[in-house]
């Protein structure tokens, strides 16, 4: 993933969203799901390409 994607999801779940700000919890969510994404694309990265 590119690193300025990073810091705009970085904006995203630090910031308010459609005029309404994320709870706490919210936003920990959401930064959990974007780190399991991340870890997933490292590992697809890491694998063959398969013909």
């Amino acid at each position: 993933m590119r690193r300025d994607r990073l810091d705009e999801e970085e904006l995203l779940v630090n910031g308010s969203v459609g005029g309404q700000s994320l709870s706490k919890q919210e936003r920990q969510t959401l930064k959990g799901e974007a780190e399991e994404i991340n870890q997933m694309m490292e590992k697809a990265k890491n694998k063959p390409i398969k013909e």
